[in-house]
C-alpha cells in the first residue's frame, strides 16, 4: 500500500513543488513505495523520480536532484504486524482493562526491529519478509530467544512455529545479518541449566549472534488467570548473575567478548554494584536496560550546582543510582522522589511504566516546588499510561512540573540548566 504525506516542511523541496498533506508517494526511482522503510531507503539518493498521487486522482512525476538536501515530508508510520506468540511473561497480558488501545499492542515487525530496536520472535515471517531483510540488508536485527530449546520455546511463547529458533538465526547469520538477542528469564523455567545451554549455542554464531541481554522477567499485580511465575528476587537475582558473570569472564577469553550481558535490574535486585564501563564494551543494548545506569553515572562530571528548589521524580529502581549521580556531581540541596508504583504493584520499580496518578499521589507532601519527571513517563503524544499531561499532573499537585530527557548527554544539559 502506498505511503501516504502526513506534513510538509515549510521552505523544503517538497513544499517548493507544491507536494501537500494527504498526496500519496507511489514510487520512486520506479520502485513501489509500499511503507515508511521503503520510503526512507528508496528517498536516501541524491537523485529521484518521485510519483505523487493527488487525492483528485491526478499522477505527477518529479525528477529531482538533491544532493545532500532532504525531501522534506513525514510520511505516515508503519503499521506494525501483529504478535502471533502468547508467551506466558508476555507484559501486554498483564495489563488492567479501561487504558488506551495503543497500550494493548503486540508488534512482532522486523521492520520495527531495524528502525527502533524491538525484539522480534521470527514466528509468521513469510518469504517476501526473509527476501526484503536480504534485499534491503536489515541490519542490526533484534530477537527475543529466552531458550535454544525448541520444545521449551515452543512453551514459553505459545505457539508451533516458535520451536527452532536457531534455525532463523543461522539464516540471518548466512544473510550478513548481525544480530542482538534476548533473553526474558522466569525462574524456575528457563534459568539455571537451560540458561547455560542457551547462552552456548547462540555464542556458536558469534560473531554474526553479537550479544545476549539477559533480563528479569516483569511481573505486575494483574495476573488473575495467567501462568503462575516466580518473581526475580535479590536471591534469584543473584544465582543468575553468577551464572551470566561467569560465562561472560568465560567468553572474554575463548571469543574476545563478554558476549552475554546482564540487565540493570539484575543488578540492582541483587544489591550488587554497576560494572564500570568497560563491562558493556560498545553498550549493545542500551534500549533493553543493559548499561544505561552506567552510561548514566559517567556522565556526571563537574556539575557543581544548587538545585535546592528542585524535586527529582523516578522509579523505585532508579532512585539510589540518582541519588549518587547528584552525590558525585557534588550538587546541594537536591531531593529525589522514588514513587512506588502503585498501579502495577510492588514488582514493577521502572519510571517509563509509572502512571501519573501515582506521580500526583506521590507528590501530595512534596515541599520543592519545583518537580521533574522523566520523559520515559509519556508516549510520543506526551500522555502517561493513564492517559494525563505533564501539565496534568503539575495542576492536580499544584507544582511546576518539568520534563527531562533521560539520554545521559540531554539530561546532563538540562540539569545544568536549572
Amino acid at each position: 500500500m502506498p505511503v501516504r504525506v502526513l506534513r510538509v516542511l515549510p521552505g523544503s523541496v517538497a513544499w517548493e513543488l507544491g507536494i501537500e498533506a494527504g498526496d500519496v508517494i507511489e514510487r520512486i526511482n520506479s520502485e513501489e513505495v509500499k511503507d515508511y522503510l521503503d520510503f526512507i531507503f528508496l528517498s536516501a539518493d541524491d537523485e529521484l523520480d518521485v510519483l505523487i498521487k493527488k487525492p483528485s486522482g491526478e499522477r505527477i512525476l518529479y525528477e529531482l536532484e538533491l544532493y545532500g538536501e532532504d525531501l522534506g515530508v513525514e510520511v505516515e508510520p508503519i503499521r506494525p504486524k501483529a504478535c502471533r506468540c502468547r508467551c506466558i511473561f508476555c507484559f501486554m497480558d498483564q495489563m488492567p482493562k479501561g487504558l488506551r488501545r495503543t497500550l494493548y499492542l503486540k508488534d512482532d515487525d522486523y521492520r520495527l526491529s531495524f528502525l527502533s530496536g524491538n525484539y522480534i520472535t521470527l514466528v509468521g515471517l513469510t518469504d517476501e519478509d526473509w527476501k526484503r531483510i536480504e534485499r534491503m540488508r536489515l541490519s542490526p536485527l533484534y530477537v527475543s530467544v529466552h531458550t535454544t530449546n525448541p520444545e521449551l520455546r515452543a512453551f514459553l511463547m505459545g505457539h508451533p512455529e516458535a520451536a527452532d529458533v536457531m534455525e532463523g538465526l543461522k539464516r540471518l547469520c548466512d544473510m550478513g545479518v548481525t544480530v542482538h538477542t534476548q533473553v526474558v528469564v522466569c525462574p524456575g523455567i528457563n534459568d539455571g541449566g537451560e540458561l547455560v545451554s542457551t547462552v552456548e549455542d547462540l555464542a556458536e554464531l558469534f560473531p554474526a549472534v553479537k550479544s545476549v541481554a539477559v533480563v528479569p522477567v516483569g511481573l505486575t499485580r494483574f495476573r488473575q488467570g495467567l501462568f503462575p511465575l516466580k518473581p526475580v528476587d535479590e536471591s534469584i537475582a543473584k544465582e543468575i548473575l553468577d551464572v551470566v558473570l561467569s560465562m561472560g569472564e568465560d567468553f572474554v577469553k575463548r571469543i574476545g567478548s563478554r558476549f552475554v550481558f546482564p540487565a540493570d535490574e539484575l543488578f540492582i535486585k541483587a544489591g550488587y554494584d554497576i560494572p564500570e564501563a568497560s563491562f558493556y564494551e560498545d553498550f549493545f543494548q542500551l534500549e533493553d536496560g543493559v548499561g544505561m545506569l552506567r552510561r548514566f553515572m559517567d556522565r556526571v562530571k563537574r556539575l557543581h550546582k544548587r538545585l535546592s528548589h528542585t524535586l527529582f521524580v523516578t522509579g523505585e529502581a532508579f532512585g539510589s543510582f540518582l541519588n549518587q549521580a547528584f552525590e558525585k556531581a557534588k550538587c546541594q540541596d537536591f531531593e529525589v522522589l522514588a514513587v512506588k508504583n502503585n498501579f502495577f504493584g510492588d514488582t514493577v520499580t521502572v519510571a517509563g511504566l509509572l502512571t501519573g496518578r501515582d506521580v500526583v499521589r506521590a507528590l501530595k507532601n512534596a515541599r520543592r516546588e519545583l518537580v521533574v519527571v522523566p520523559d520515559v513517563m509519556f508516549n510520543d503524544d506526551g500522555l502517561t499510561i493513564d492517559d494525563l499531561t505533564v501539565d496534568d499532573i503539575a495542576k492536580r499537585s499544584g507544582k511546576e512540573v518539568l520534563v527531562v530527557p533521560t539520554e545521559p548527554d540531554e539530561f546532563w544539559d538540562f540539569v545544568k540548566q536549572l
